[in-house]
C-alpha cells in the first residue's frame, strides 16, 4: 500500500396506515403557526431556483436564512442582508461550522425548514471530466447535505420541522452525459428514503423532484447549447412556484408537472425496454462519429479486477472468475486475508495478484491506476468492496458515515473514470457494480449506506449509455452469509437463510457472461424487489420493524 496517503479534501473528519398514509408525523411548511412566522434555511440561494424560491417566500412572510458561495457586497436582491446571508462554500467541510455559527448569531434555535437546493453538475464524456469536479458534485449535492441535516437535527426538532432535498427528474432515467450528477441526485434520494422512516413522527423528510429550468447551473456544467437548448426551458420562477407549493403538500415526495411525472414513470417502468434501444442508438452513433475501439484490443489471457477480495462475496468472486480461466487481480484493504485469498488461488494453480489498497484514500487509488498498467487489459472490473455503519442517522459518527460514502460511491466513480481514462480496459469490458436489494426496499438504520447504493446503482445505468460497448451490469444482492452481514446485521438469527457467497458470486458470473444489464439473484430477493417497486410504503415499514426497531432495542 502506498505510505502517506492523504484522504479526499471532501473526506474530513402506531399503526401502518397512521404511520405512512397521512403525513408520517410531521407538519406541512405551509400551515399556520401560533405566532405565523416561520423560518426556513435554503442553500443555493443566490441564483436560478434557490434565489426564485427565496424572493417568492419572502412575500409570504417568511423569515429567511440564505447560504451562497458569492460575497454579500456582490448580491443586489434586498433579501440579502447581514441577518439573512451566510457566505459559504459547500464543496468544503468548514461550511457547516459557518452555517452554526451564523444560525447562532441570529439567535437561530428553531427552524421550520430546511431545503436542501445547492447543486452543481459537469456535462461531457466520463474520461473528460477531471478528478476535482466529481469531488465537487460528491460534495456540495451529497455530503455537505448530509452532514448539514445532521447538524441542524437539533434545531428542526425544536420546531417539528421538515428538511426537504431538491433533486431532479432525471433520477428515473440514465444521464450519460453527466453520470456523476445523476448519481449523487440518486444517492441522495435514497438517504432521504431511508431518513425519513428514521425520523417518522419528528421531523419531516420531502424529496421534489423538478425538471428541466432555465438556470445558470447549465452554462456552469459545459452544456454546449448545440446539445441541449436549456435557454428555452421554463424559468426558474415557474419552478420555485411548483416548489414553494410543494413545501406546503404533506406529500413525501414530489415530482413536479405532469411531463415530468410521466417521463419518471416511464424512467421506472420502462426501463427493459427503452435502455436496450438508447444502447443501440448510442452504438451507432459511436459508429458514424468514428469513436469505437478506443479500449484497446484483447490480445491475452482474460483477466478480472475485483475489489474487496478478502472474504465474501469478493473471494467467492475470485474463485469463480478464476475457474473460468480468468487471470485475477484482487484488491483489498485487510492484507492479511487478501493474501491468504491469493495464496489460495495461487495453491490452487491460478494466476493471480493482490493488491493492498484503501479505496477510501486518494493516494491509493492513484497508485493502484500504475500498478493495474501491468494487468491491462482488463476486462472484467467489479466493485464489490463496501462497508456500512449501522445506527440511527443522528446517534452515528458522521465520519464513519463519510466513510460509507468514499468506499462504496466515491471510490468506483473514481476507480473507474482513472481506468478509462488511462486506457487500461478491453475491446469490450464488462463493468460490475454491486448495489443492495436496499434500493427496493430502504434502509432505516443505514441511511448512508442506502444512499451509497443507489448512486452506484444510477452511476452503472448511465454508464451503460456513456460507454455504450461496455457492457455494464448492476448487481442487487439481498442478505448473504457473509462476516459484513454478521457484522451489521441486528439479528443473526436466522444467518442460514441468507444466500451463500459462492451463489451470488455464480449468478454474477453467468450475467456478465450473457452480458445481462441488471441482477437480483435469488427468487426470493425478486419477489421483494418487485414489492418495493410496486408497494415502495410496505417494503419501508417493513424494514423499520425487521431493522429499526431492533436496533433501538
Amino acid at each position: 500500500m502506498k505510505e502517506n496517503k492523504r484522504s479526499p479534501s471532501w473526506q474530513d473528519p402506531k399503526s401502518f396506515r397512521s404511520d405512512f398514509s397521512k403525513d408520517q408525523g410531521w407538519e406541512p411548511l405551509g400551515s399556520e403557526r401560533v405566532d405565523g412566522t416561520k423560518t426556513i434555511l435554503i442553500t443555493g440561494a443566490t441564483s436560478g431556483i434557490g434565489l426564485s424560491l427565496a424572493q417568492q417566500l419572502a412575500v409570504q412572510g417568511v423569515r429567511l436564512l440564505l447560504v451562497g458561495r458569492r460575497p454579500l457586497a456582490d448580491l443586489s436582491e434586498p433579501i440579502f442582508t447581514p441577518d439573512t446571508y451566510c457566505q459559504a462554500d459547500l464543496a468544503r467541510p468548514q461550511a457547516i461550522a459557518q452555517i452554526t455559527d451564523f444560525l447562532d448569531q441570529q439567535q437561530i434555535g428553531a427552524l421550520h425548514g430546511l431545503v436542501h437546493n445547492a447543486a452543481v453538475g459537469y456535462y461531457g464524456d466520463l474520461n473528460g471530466q477531471p478528478a476535482a469536479s466529481i469531488d465537487d458534485l460528491l460534495a456540495i449535492n451529497l455530503l455537505t447535505p448530509i452532514r448539514l441535516t445532521q447538524a441542524l437535527r437539533p434545531r428542526l426538532l425544536a420546531a417539528s420541522g421538515t428538511v426537504t432535498f431538491i433533486s431532479t427528474v432525471a433520477t428515473a432515467v440514465p444521464t450519460p452525459e453527466y453520470a456523476v450528477y445523476g448519481a449523487s441526485k440518486a444517492a441522495l434520494e435514497g438517504f432521504a428514503r431511508s431518513l425519513r422512516v428514521e425520523w417518522q413522527g419528528q421531523i419531516g423528510v420531502q424529496i421534489i423532484r423538478p425538471g428541466a429550468t432555465r438556470t445558470p447551473m447549465h452554462e456552469k456544467s459545459g452544456i454546449p447549447v448545440a446539445k441541449m437548448d436549456w435557454r428555452k426551458f421554463p424559468p426558474a420562477e415557474a419552478t420555485a412556484a411548483s416548489i414553494a407549493a410543494a413545501l406546503s403538500h404533506p406529500r413525501p415526495a414530489i415530482t413536479i408537472g405532469f411531463s415530468n411525472q410521466l417521463l419518471r414513470f416511464v424512467g421506472r417502468n420502462g426501463r427493459f425496454l427503452l435502455d436496450p434501444i438508447r444502447q443501440k442508438q448510442a452504438r451507432r452513433k459511436e459508429r458514424e462519429n468514428g469513436t469505437t475501439g478506443e479500449w484497446g484490443k484483447l490480445t491475452h489471457a482474460p483477466v478480472a479486477l475485483i475489489t474487496g477480495v478478502a472474504d465474501g462475496i469478493g473471494k467467492a468472486l475470485a474463485w469463480q472468475f478464476a475457474r473460468a480461466g480468468y487471470g485475477v487481480v484482487g484488491i483489498d484493504v485487510d492484507e492479511a486475508k487478501g493474501i491468504a485469498t491469493t495464496a489460495e488461488l495461487t495453491r490452487a494453480g491460478f494466476a493471480t495478484r493482490f493488491l493492498h489498497a484503501d479505496l477510501s484514500c486518494d493516494g491509493d487509488l492513484a497508485w493502484l491506476v500504475k500498478e493495474l498498467h501491468a494487468a491491462a487489459p482488463l476486462d472484467v472490473l467489479i466493485h464489490n468492496a463496501g462497508i456500512s455503519a449501522v445506527g440511527r442517522f443522528e446517534q452515528l459518527d458522521l465520519a464513519a458515515q463519510e466513510r460509507v460514502l468514499a468506499v462504496n460511491l466515491r471510490a468506483p466513480l473514481h476507480l473507474t473514470a482513472a481506468l478509462g481514462r488511462s486506457g487500461l480496459f478491453s475491446a469490450a469490458p464488462s463493468l460490475v457494480f454491486l448495489s443492495s436489494l436496499s434500493h427496493y426496499t430502504g434502509y432505516p438504520g443505514a441511511a448512508v449506506y442506502a444512499a451509497s447504493k443507489d448512486g452506484v446503482a444510477h452511476y452503472g445505468r448511465s454508464l451503460s449509455l456513456a460507454w455504450p460497448y461496455a457492457h455494464t451490469l448492476t448487481v442487487f444482492p439481498g442478505p448473504t452469509r457473509t462476516a459484513h452481514a454478521r457484522r451489521y446485521s441486528p439479528d443473526n438469527s436466522r444467518e442460514t437463510s441468507r444466500m451463500p457467497p459462492e451463489q451470488v458470486a455464480a449468478a454474477i458470473y453467468q450475467a456478465v457472461h450473457r452480458r445481462r444489464p441488471r441482477l437480483i439473484p435469488g427468487l426470493g430477493n425478486q419477489l421483494i424487489a418487485l414489492g418495493g417497486h410496486l408497494l415502495p410504503t410496505l417494503l419501508e415499514w417493513s424494514m423499520k420493524k425487521a431493522i429499526l426497531e431492533k436496533l433501538d432495542v
